[in-house]
């Protein structure tokens, strides 16, 4: 079902005011449905039959309001009917307190649209679906118009909102209960309660140890990690970690751990027991499971932290080039002075003094910092003998696993010299020092061995801990082994791809042959040229002409100045975003003006406080109340699709681009340095979080997720075209080389779309083939033949696997790409997929180099990109605030919010350029040419008001977004927007 329908479901009345859209849509019959409409006898009974049977289509209910029909619907369906339409009138006046004939009517008009009123199978079959919606995503705020969704689906009528309610209490009290029962089976009564109890005692200089395990590191320092650490033995010691029930999922344990911190501990007594054991047991767990993710990744980035300031000690002493010559020059001079050399010997000393300078025995750079981190033996110790009594694991024998043995059994006897003999390989770079005389010295090196080990071990997943988000098994992030076997043949279906991996491969050779007889063609007639590498003249500028110069003028010029509080009113008015993000329609003016305010409190660097002043009307604790609501970025994103949705559908944005092609980059926002997850912004040099956003070529944003700085982000290109639901499927999504890897490449590809990178160096424009394939002689300077068909063949099965858990959403692409990337150098896995990269490269290369116009709309379309981000950057001129940058699930919520806001500016522009382009063409009596219409951005922002005291007209739009509360607004208050 379309975005913009969820609006209109199951409301109870007809809306005020129709667009004609509206009518068209629902108010405007077929023949078959005219000719039952027309059975009845009387010219009213046809009036109102005809406004039942559209108002089912419209809202999957049933008229039995006796509120006043809209004028221009009446006469809508007059003109359909043939009869004439009344100028005022309402149900009570076409019945006239006739109640059974209003009751056929409505059983009539289910039956001409094909509903049926609810059965009592269907009501159980409704149960046990909102018990498996519940299963994997327990949020109760979007069941209500998930529930009127499935019915709508169905061809059931809209059973009243109390009904509705009913359905949703039952199901989730029944799995609660079957959530509790299968805690009280595995941990234990006992247990439950203790933890239960335990949440609202003071901890040390904290009111409440829910709030100590809730709070979250400032900083990534060894002091913060040993906090996390405790938090990680607390937990651990009260069994927190052991004989976790697996009905209880991720998805579960997230939900009520929110909850559970969402309100004091004092409130959490007053709960029922069943309620409160469940909330404190998710609870518990889900501050292990941070906690153990946290601290983790904290090491990864103290190790590099710690090697990069080896290195600057490194360079700092190194000796310059002029001290050398200083020293060379003074050493010459004392054996010239000194009378006690005789001359043979003087010739001696000097030639050796000559050699010490001609032929330097210093050691490489790396083995360098290897040594003064050797130096540092307390800084890896007192962070190892905490972080060896984690539970590590590994599914076959692996030497981090081993390391971790030896040094847990070491610390625990308080030896501190590495016994001889020991045989667990960490890599060669450290094994001479290991295996070398001094005992205390191989210690410390067996120790920062062991940390870099476990480093990678993380990142590619070969070492995991059991109770942990983000370092989890490879069985526990792909789909298991028997479920693979079992479910192949249709999960291979689903993503379009052969089960043999030579009905893969002969049509991609053949292709990459195709392309390799072109760009030999190209060479010859000199449009390409090669020598060591390919040669490309830049792109020439698109000329600015006149008439698209004149146009761009004549519809801003008549575009009407904007205050944000008014675009905000008036594209809700057309797309009901408020009512998506409650469920519902608001119930009041101050309930949508809650809505603005958090939505603005998310995507602006502004606090709730900094809001309120702006927005009067509202406090700051109810705007943080609502900020809470709308924290589950689904909401903001599915309102940010409807929007979306709506610019999409003038007439003017199909001149914008083919559709199907997107584009995505991140886009830094700077926040304070105590966030622990914030990194340095490489150009800014201040501390930053990242917005990753995809960016349609017809405009919009239609994806977006924070993400860590200084981190591949092809893993989150990838994600944003698996996941989005607001567009037909993206058949190409460019990128720059950040988003870009080999194994990427292959991936979306095994996904169903082409990643096509914006390759900065000249070492990633070579082509790659097959061993002894035959390749033109112009292009052997720029061809490898090193792909591997066989190492492609073996892993094909396994590659395929992780394709259909990241399409089924087992895991997400990020957390795919991280763990099979770069890190899991030497998998079989990972080569075989670089092999399948480098073959989609090759071809992909071979188009950029030959085809003009593929090149320039690639780079169109990421200009574009950029062009958002300006819009972004005009909304959010701040900071993060520090309270909304320290989670994932507040980020989330930032990042969807700035792209509802960035989407709502982009469409109130095209409005008002499709409203100014029609008055042209009628005008002109000409219709407007495409390739102009394609330079004139919707991100124009001049004129538009971001800042300043917020005055939300909301009489004006409230017959569309209130249109329940629209009679009791204030006639002066109307009159005065009017």
């Amino acid at each position: 079902m379309d975005h913009w329908r969820m609006a209109y479901l199951g409301i109870r009345q007809v809306p005020r005011e129709l667009s004609e859209f509206e009518l068209n849509t629902f108010f405007t019959f077929s023949r078959r449905e005219l000719a039952s409409i027309d059975s009845r006898r009387s010219d009213l009974y046809r009036l109102a039959m005809a406004l039942h049977v559209g108002f089912i289509r419209m809202t999957g209910r049933a008229l039995d309001s006796y509120k006043q029909i809209p004028t221009v619907l009446l006469r809508h369906l007059g003109q359909q009917l043939g009869v004439q339409s009344p100028d005022v009138g309402t149900l009570r006046s076409i019945y006239d307190g006739n109640l059974k004939t209003l009751s056929d009517h409505q059983i009539f008009a289910q039956t001409v649209v094909n509903f049926r009123s609810i059965a009592e199978h269907q009501r159980r079959y409704v149960i046990r679906w909102l018990k498996e919606q519940l299963t994997g995503r327990p949020e109760r705020g979007q069941l209500m118009s998930d529930l009127k969704r499935w019915f709508y689906e169905h061809r059931i009528v809209i059973p009243p909102d109390r009904m509705l309610r009913q359905f949703i209490v039952q199901a989730v009290h029944d799995i609660e209960a079957l959530l509790h029962e299968a805690l009280q089976q595995a941990l234990g009564t006992d247990k439950l309660d203790s933890w239960a109890r335990l949440l609202p005692q003071p901890h040390g200089d904290h009111p409440s140890l829910q709030r100590w395990l809730w709070a979250v590191p400032l900083r990534g320092s060894t002091h913060q990690m040993s906090e996390v650490l405790d938090k990680i033995n607390l937990l651990t010691m009260h069994g927190v970690a052991v004989n976790w029930p697996v009905e209880c999922n991720d998805a579960i344990v997230r939900h009520y751990a929110r909850r559970c911190a969402s309100r004091p501990p004092s409130i959490s007594k007053r709960i029922e027991s069943h309620g409160r054991r469940l909330e404190a047991a998710c609870f518990m767990r889900y501050a292990l499971c941070t906690a153990t993710d946290q601290v983790l990744l904290m090491l990864r980035r103290w190790v590099q932290k710690v090697v990069n300031d080896a290195s600057r000690e490194v360079d700092a002493a190194r000796v310059k080039a002029a001290d050398q010559l200083h020293e060379f020059a003074a050493a010459v001079k004392a054996l010239a002075t000194d009378e006690s050399l005789s001359h043979e010997n003087l010739r001696t000393e000097l030639c050796v003094l000559a050699d010490q300078v001609l032929h330097p025995h210093t050691p490489n750079r790396r083995s360098q910092i290897r040594q003064c981190l050797i130096l540092k033996r307390h800084s890896a110790r007192n962070l190892l003998m905490r972080l060896v009594q984690l539970p590590f694991e590994a599914e076959t024998t692996h030497p981090v696993l081993d390391a971790i043995v030896l040094l847990r059994g070491l610390y625990r006897r308080h030896a501190y010299l590495l016994p001889d003999g020991v045989n667990v390989r960490l890599g060669r770079a450290w094994r001479e020092a290991i295996d070398g005389y001094d005992r205390l010295k191989a210690m410390v090196a067996f120790e920062w061995a062991t940390l870099f080990a476990l480093r990678v071990a993380l990142r590619n997943g070969s070492i995991f801990i059991g109770y942990s988000f983000a370092f989890r098994s490879q069985t526990h992030m792909l789909i298991p082994a028997e479920e693979w076997s079992t479910k192949r043949n249709n999960l291979y279906g689903h993503l379009g791809l052969p089960q043999d991996p030579k009905e893969f491969l002969d049509p991609i050779l053949a292709h990459l042959d195709q392309r390799l007889e072109m760009l030999g063609k190209a060479v010859d007639d000199g449009t390409v040229q090669i020598d060591t590498a390919v040669h490309l003249d830049p792109l020439d500028a698109q000329p600015e002409t006149a008439e698209t110069d004149r146009l761009r003028r004549a519809i801003f010029e008549a575009h009407p100045p904007g205050q944000l509080p008014e675009i905000i009113l008036e594209i809700d008015s057309a797309t009901r975003f408020s009512w998506i993000l409650l469920g519902r329609e608001p119930r009041s003016r101050i309930e949508l003006l809650m809505v603005y305010s958090a939505v603005l409190a998310h995507g602006t660097s502004l606090s709730a406080a900094d809001i309120s002043r702006m927005v009067p009307e509202v406090s700051p604790a109810a705007i943080r109340q609502m900020m809470k609501r709308l924290e589950d970025e689904r909401m903001l994103r599915l309102a940010a699709d409807a929007v979306l949705e709506f610019m999409h559908e003038h007439p003017v944005a199909a001149h914008w681009g083919r559709a199907d092609l997107a584009s995505s980059d991140m886009m830094s926002l700077e926040t304070t340095r105590t966030v622990w997850q914030a990194r340095a912004d490489p150009r800014r040099r201040t501390a930053s979080i990242g917005m990753y956003t995809h960016v349609l070529d017809r405009w919009g944003i239609f994806y977006d997720q924070p993400i860590v700085l200084n981190e591949r982000q092809a893993g989150a290109a990838i994600e944003g075209v698996v996941r989005q639901s607001a567009t037909t499927d993206i058949a190409a999504l460019a990128v720059d080389t950040h988003g870009y890897t080999d194994f990427a490449m292959g991936m979306a590809r095994a996904l169903g779309f082409d990643l096509c990178p914006r390759l900065s160096h000249l070492r990633d424009r070579r082509l790659h083939v097959p061993r002894r394939h035959e390749v033109p002689p112009q292009l052997i300077a720029v061809t490898d033949r090193d792909v591997r068909l066989d190492l492609i063949a073996d892993v094909w099965d396994e590659f395929v696997r992780i394709a259909a858990s990241i399409r089924s959403g087992k895991c997400t692409a990020v957390d795919a790409l991280t763990r099979f990337c770069s890190a899991a150098r030497g998998q079989a896995v990972y080569e075989g997929g670089v092999h399948i990269g480098r073959l989609f490269r090759s071809i992909f290369l071979i188009d950029y180099f030959t085809n003009t116009a593929f090149r320039t709309e690639l780079q169109h379309v990421l200009n574009r990109g950029e062009a958002v981000h300006n819009v972004q950057r005009a909304i959010h001129i701040g900071k993060i605030p520090v309270e909304l940058a320290r989670r994932q699930e507040s980020l989330s919520a930032v990042s969807s919010a700035l792209t509802l806001l960035s989407n709502i500016l982009m469409a109130w522009n095209t409005t008002h350029m499709q409203r100014v382009l029609d008055e042209l063409q009628v005008a002109t009596g000409q219709p407007l040419q495409s390739e102009q219409l394609r330079r004139i951005a919707p991100t124009h922002l001049e004129g538009i008001n971001l800042r300043g005291t917020f005055n939300f007209p909301v009489a004006r739009y409230a017959r569309r977004i209130l249109p329940s509360l629209a009679s009791d607004l204030p006639a002066s208050t109307a009159s005065r927007h009017a």
